[in-house]
Parts: C-alpha cells; sequence; structure tokens
C-alpha cells in the first residue's frame, strides 16, 4: 500500500493541475465574450442551430460544416444568441485541452502538461478563434482527440476501441472537412504504434473506417433526400488547390507566417516549433508518429487549400500545441530537478508577455486589436465584421418610434439574420430581402404608406434611399471602425410616400 502512495499522490498532482489550467483557458475565453459583433458566418452558424429546433437538422449544409450547429442549438440559440453561439466553441475548447493532457499524460510527463497547457492558453490566435462561433477551432479539438484515441486503439487492439476512435474522428470531420486529415493521422498511428499482427490493425482501420461512413450515410441520405448538392463549397475549395499545388503551398505558407508575423503572439511561434522539434529528437516511436500525424493536416491544408483563409489553419493548431507541449516537457525533465520550476516559468512568462495585451484588448475594444490585413478586413472593417449593423440594430428603441412599420433590411441575407439575432425585446424581425431589396421596399411603401429601411452600403450592396420615390429621412448612420461618420457603411431611414 505505502509503495502505491506516492503514484496515488502524483496522479492526483496532475489531475489537480489539469482541472486548474482547464480553468484559467475556461476565464480567459469568456470574459467579455460578446465585444466582437457577429461574424457573418457567425450569423449563418446560428441560423443554422435555430433551424435544428425547426425540424432542419442539416440546412444548408454544402460548406462542409455538418453538425457543428447542433452544439449551438443545445444551448438553445433563441435566448441571448450571440453568447449562447460562442459559449459552444469555449465548451469544446475545454473538451480538446483535456485531448492534449490525456497526450501529455500517455507520451510525457507533469510538466509536458503545464507546458501543453500554457501554449494552448497563450496561443492569440487560437484564443481569437476560441471566442466565435465557429467550426475550425472545435474540428481541431475533436481531431485531438481522435489522435488519442487512436493511441489507445493500437495499445489494446480491442474492437470497441476502433469504434470509439471512428466515432470520434466522424465528429470532428462532421463539425468541418478541414479534420479530414486526423483520419490519415490516425491510420498512420496505428499501423506503427501497434504489436498486432498486420492483418489485425488493417481490420482494426477498416471498422473505424465504416463507422466513419456509417455516420456520415445520415447526413447524405438527407442530401439525396432533398435533392442538394452535395457538399460543392466544400469540394470546391479543395479541389481547386489540387490543380496548381505548387503555388498554392508557397502562397499559404507566406499567408499563414504574415498571421504569425502581424498577430501580436510574441515568442509562441518560436515556443511551439523550438517544441516540435523537441518532439522529434527526444519522443519515443509513438511521440515521432504522433508528430507526423499532427503535421499532416497542416501540410494538406498548405498544399491543397484554395486561398486558405485564417480559420482554415486553426484546425491544425490545437494537436501542434500537444505534440509541442510534450517536446519541451521531455527537455524539462532532463533538467536538474532544481532547474524544473524557473524552466516551466520562464516559458509560460514568455508566452504571457504576449498574450495578456492581446487578450485585454480583446475584452476592452476588439476593434484596435493588432490583426494581420485580411483578418481586420474580415472582421473590423468590411460587411462581413457585423460592426455599424450591431449598433443600428442595438439603438432601435431610441430611432424606431413607429413600431407598426417594418423594417426592411437592404443588405444580403446573411447580414439580415445576423442582424435579428441583436434586436431589442419588442421588435419583429426585420424583413430579409436580397441586396438591394428594392421589390420588398416598394411593396411596404404600398401597403403601408412608409417603412424603416437598414442600409449597408459598399459596392453590390444596398440601396441607394435618394433613388426611391418616397421622402427620406436619415434617422442614424453608424460608421464601421475607422470610417467618418459622413461615410457611414450602414444607415436608418425612413421612407414615406404622402399618397400610398
Amino acid at each position: 500500500m505505502l509503495r502505491h502512495a506516492p503514484a496515488a499522490r502524483s496522479r492526483l498532482s496532475f489531475y489537480l493541475l489539469a482541472c486548474l489550467l482547464l480553468i484559467v483557458l475556461w476565464w480567459s475565453r469568456i470574459h467579455a465574450l460578446e465585444a466582437l459583433p457577429l461574424h457573418n458566418d457567425e450569423g449563418l452558424h446560428l441560423t443554422r442551430a435555430v433551424e435544428v429546433w425547426n425540424g432542419h437538422p442539416f440546412w444548408a449544409i454544402s460548406d462542409g460544416k455538418i453538425i457543428n450547429h447542433w452544439l449551438i442549438a443545445a444551448f438553445y440559440p433563441q435566448n441571448a444568441p450571440v453568447f449562447t453561439g460562442r459559449i459552444a466553441t469555449v465548451f469544446v475548447a475545454l473538451i480538446g485541452l483535456a485531448a492534449a493532457f490525456g497526450l501529455a499524460h500517455r507520451l510525457g510527463n507533469a510538466l509536458a502538461l503545464v507546458l501543453a497547457g500554457g501554449l494552448w492558453i497563450g496561443a492569440s490566435y487560437l484564443f481569437f478563434y476560441e471566442r466565435m462561433a465557429f467550426s475550425d477551432a472545435a474540428a481541431g479539438a475533436l481531431g485531438l482527440w481522435a489522435l488519442l484515441a487512436s493511441l489507445r486503439l493500437a495499445r489494446t487492439g480491442r474492437v470497441r476501441d476502433a469504434i470509439l476512435t471512428g466515432v470520434v474522428l466522424a465528429l470532428a470531420l462532421l463539425f468541418k472537412f478541414t479534420a479530414a486529415p486526423f483520419a490519415l493521422g490516425a491510420a498512420l498511428i496505428v499501423l506503427g504504434v501497434s504489436r498486432a499482427p498486420f492483418m489485425r490493425r488493417v481490420v482494426l482501420i477498416t471498422i473505424v473506417a465504416l463507422v466513419v461512413a456509417a455516420l456520415f450515410a445520415v447526413p447524405l441520405a438527407y442530401l439525396i433526400g432533398r435533392g442538394a448538392d452535395f457538399f460543392a463549397v466544400a469540394l470546391d475549395w479543395v479541389g481547386a488547390g489540387s490543380g496548381g499545388g505548387g503555388i498554392t503551398l508557397v502562397e499559404n505558407t507566406e499567408h499563414l507566417i504574415a498571421i504569425l508575423r502581424d498577430l501580436q503572439t510574441g515568442t509562441w511561434p518560436t515556443v511551439l516549433s523550438a517544441g516540435l522539434a523537441l518532439a522529434l529528437v527526444l519522443g519515443n516511436k509513438s511521440l515521432r508518429l504522433l508528430l507526423v500525424a499532427v503535421l499532416l493536416p497542416l501540410l494538406i491544408i498548405l498544399v491543397l487549400g484554395q486561398e486558405a483563409q485564417s480559420r482554415h489553419f486553426v484546425v491544425t493548431l490545437p494537436p501542434l500545441i500537444a505534440a509541442a507541449g510534450i517536446g519541451l516537457g521531455l527537455l524539462a525533465a532532463r533538467l536538474r530537478l532544481s532547474l524544473h520550476v524557473p524552466f516551466v516559468a520562464l516559458v509560460i512568462l514568455s508566452l504571457a508577455l504576449a498574450f495578456v495585451p492581446f487578450a485585454f484588448q480583446a475584452y476592452d475594444d476588439p476593434a484596435e486589436l493588432s490583426l494581420p490585413d485580411l483578418m481586420r478586413s474580415q472582421y473590423v472593417r468590411d460587411h462581413s465584421s457585423g460592426y455599424g449593423l450591431r449598433e443600428a440594430v442595438l439603438a432601435f428603441p431610441q430611432t424606431i418610434t413607429r413600431r407598426d412599420l417594418p423594417i426592411i433590411a437592404s443588405m444580403f441575407p446573411d447580414s439580415c439574420r445576423r442582424a435579428n439575432f441583436y434586436l431589442p425585446a419588442g421588435f419583429q424581425p426585420m424583413t430579409c430581402a436580397d441586396a438591394p431589396g428594392l421589390s420588398q421596399i416598394e411593396a411596404a411603401l404600398a401597403d403601408h404608406g412608409a417603412a424603416y429601411v437598414l442600409v449597408e452600403s459598399g459596392g453590390l450592396i444596398g440601396v441607394d434611399a435618394s433613388q426611391i420615390d418616397a421622402q427620406a429621412t436619415l434617422l442614424g448612420a453608424y460608421p464601421r471602425p475607422g470610417e467618418p461618420e459622413a461615410d457611414a457603411s450602414v444607415r436608418l431611414w425612413l421612407l414615406e410616400r404622402a399618397n400610398p
């Protein structure tokens, strides 16, 4: 009994450390969770989650995001939709970090747990997307669980673990197709780590594949029944990349480097790279195979991804962080016992110096975050960001004095739907019209003699209120960050006709 006491204390310390780091991750992600306006894609995911309650579980899934909105639906997005949509991603982030701890326990040590947790929590890049109702960070976290399950399968060789691995892998793929490379990683681990006979390994991988196919059969049957396309958006994203891999690889690599350079990540890329190199040098066979498995998603996105966006790379971050944390932990274990704490503290401090200012800026005013230009365009400046639109809708109690009149949204339908998630109590949803929405505006004027029109201008978006045969009164102008009020992209008009 005494012989088992140190091992029990060691396990208890491991679990306590894990719980503490999970709490820190939770707090860092949920604080001021609604500070950034809903992005266009977030509004789409929330709309899909509401459609689940309307009996349409696979509404508009051609972009390869099949069930990510189910978790949002579980939190009932009709109430506090912005917080609800984003808290779902935070929950999956917690699950992903727990998987990283599982890998650290299996292939590393308690030091690896702390270092992996520090890398995860202090990743400004991951932090930004774990606070949004996107599926990329969630797919990466679930992909990490698939790799952990494949390690267990390689060790046990049991059919039930093959089924479990298939279920977890399918969940990652169903969250988003960019998690598909994790299937190759899982197969590589089972083939390379397992000591079972080769044909037994083939049988186990086949079981995993059959489970994945069985779970995909449900949405496929749904699409066939409705006559919808087979994930055309997602397949086009990959297909174009395969035609010009060399050019795509160069462009995507340059894009990734620019993101890491301009995102105020500090020493994070250096620490991550060092941890991956250490995993290769100091790791055993299992860790080296895991390293290959976690690099596969990044390599495939770089080679095949057509115009890979910053959010696409996020799928690869959770497994890279887990492997790097284990590599750093192996180095720390080789140092003298008296250097363990100083080494870990130095790494965590170096990460915190860049992350803490970034996080507090995100809590206070995310429009002023140091972001790469493409990210700033998507999340701050352009119509996809939601700035201006959110402020206009929240001001309705002060600007809309006639509740009997319809409010027409002259903008893209997706923008209108996400704007409706900000509607104050007592207001009916805006009428969503494909930009510019002239027919809906004319119908409202014919029926009521007047109508409110919320216009989001720019390019082909939004109607010119002065060109409509009606008296136009500007009720409010809502500029996006950096815009003068005179050039505000979002404006609320009252249109009236004397003789309707």
